[in-house]
């Protein structure tokens, strides 16, 4: 052992953010910079990269003196859980994408307007949070742009469903105090597109973050990326807090489509009553759920989710054989 590692132990520790080979670990009070020891990642891959942010890892030190010191994962530690999806369409459907690893909650970012809000992107970021046991929290952002003409009761669904739905807005104060508190204690990773202000949330709870922010770009409509990987961040009180990339389109992995009707929980009470226990509730006579769309006790934009995501996660098993 040379002298930059004497009386230095290998330990573990968090991952903080993480590249294709490398990372750094927060450990002991220190941020070790890690390269990633070549086993991990060697050979053929269905995940895109193989340490992600909310890993915990054992590492070995390099140079305990450098400034960060250095060091080598060895080890990714198992996962109690993970927040995942399809990593593009240039995959074919094969690899996986994992956001964040041994998290709380996802906290899905939504704003009012500036960018509009995106269809059916809340249902299968929650879809991915109900699959590996994750809490899912929802944040309209951008309250004070709201107009009497917006729809709330898209918003209020959710609650009836038991998420937290919290209205924020950094230009008035609105809801930065029930959010500072859904974060305190827990591992969270906030998702949603670029623009929808989840950096700029995060600097008004925190201003020492100084996390950059973007805008919106008038020929799209849409928010600038000014996050470029997932990172984690300690929230005062306790806690970690990961603010990811802006994301446009969520495919969620290892989701069986017979197996979807369940992480559709408002679905439940109206499946009871379809003639056949393997309703899809699609074209199938005697479908409960349709039923409870055409009399109004289930919101047909929801049904239109379940039915969107379904035909998604159809096509990719009949593509590759994959969930």
């Amino acid at each position: 052992m040379n002298d930059t590692t004497e009386g230095v132990a290998p330990g573990t520790g968090l991952v903080i953010r993480a590249a294709s080979g490398s990372c750094d670990v927060s450990a002991a009070g220190r941020l070790w910079r890690c390269d990633l020891r070549g086993r991990l990642t060697r050979g053929p891959r269905e995940v895109q990269t193989p340490v992600v942010a909310g890993d915990q890892v054992r590492f070995s030190p390099v140079d305990a003196r450098a400034e960060p010191p250095t060091g080598v994962v060895e080890e990714v530690l198992p996962r109690r859980n993970r927040v995942s999806r399809q990593a593009s369409r240039r995959s074919g459907g094969r690899v996986e994408q994992v956001l964040m690893a041994n998290l709380d909650q996802v906290v899905v970012v939504q704003s009012v307007r500036e960018p509009a809000p995106q269809t059916g992107f809340v249902d299968r970021l929650l879809v991915a949070a109900e699959r590996f046991g994750v809490g899912g929290v929802l944040v309209l952002n951008k309250a004070d742009l709201a107009r009497p003409a917006d729809d709330p009761g898209r918003w209020d669904h959710y609650r009836t469903l038991g998420y937290t739905v919290l209205r924020t807005s950094v230009v008035s104060g609105a809801g930065l105090g029930e959010l500072a508190a859904v974060l305190s204690r827990r591992i969270s990773l906030l998702a949603g597109a670029s623009g929808v202000g989840k950096s700029s949330l995060l600097n008004a709870i925190d201003p020492g973050l100084a996390l950059r922010i973007g805008g919106i770009t008038a020929r799209t409509g849409l928010g600038r990326h000014t996050t470029t990987r997932t990172e984690l961040f300690p929230v005062a009180g306790g806690g970690w807090i990961a603010d990811s990339p802006g994301i446009r389109g969520f495919d969620p992995w290892d989701v069986d489509p017979l197996e979807l009707r369940d992480f559709f929980p408002d679905l439940a009470t109206a499946a009871d009553t379809c003639r056949f226990r393997t309703c899809l509730h699609r074209d199938e006579p005697g479908c409960g759920v349709k039923a409870a769309v055409a009399a109004g006790l289930l919101p047909a934009w929801r049904h239109e989710a379940y039915l969107a995501l379904l035909r998604d996660l159809e096509e990719r098993r009949d593509r590759t054989g994959r969930r």
